[in-house]
């Protein structure tokens, strides 16, 4: 990944990921009594991995962190990670004033 748009092309992926893997969890756990097989854990990694790359998104396009989300305190998102991300999109980037 190397511009934003390659950044909007992966939430979109990692959106659609995260919707068929819930449907499959539903239909796991009807044929398997509740048992979810290992896919909570799974979806639990990708929706926090993808709700750190959107946060990193919103703040390339310019909104403000409170414009993104307004976390619980006991929620509240791994700075560091969203940090390296940005990084990762803007260490080629030349920003003019």
């Amino acid at each position: 990944m190397s511009t934003i748009s390659d950044l909007k092309k992966y939430l979109k992926e990692q959106s659609a990921l995260i919707r068929t893997m819930r449907a499959e969890l539903k239909l796991f756990q009807k044929e398997n009594s509740g048992w979810d097989g290992g896919y909570y854990k799974k979806i639990r990694h990708l929706s926090i991995k993808y709700r750190h790359h959107h946060i990193t998104y919103s703040l390339l396009k310019g909104k403000a962190y409170e414009q993104i989300e307004k976390p619980a305190e006991d929620n509240k998102p791994d700075m560091d990670f969203i940090k390296e991300i940005k990084n990762a999109f803007t260490e080629n980037v030349c920003v003019s004033a």
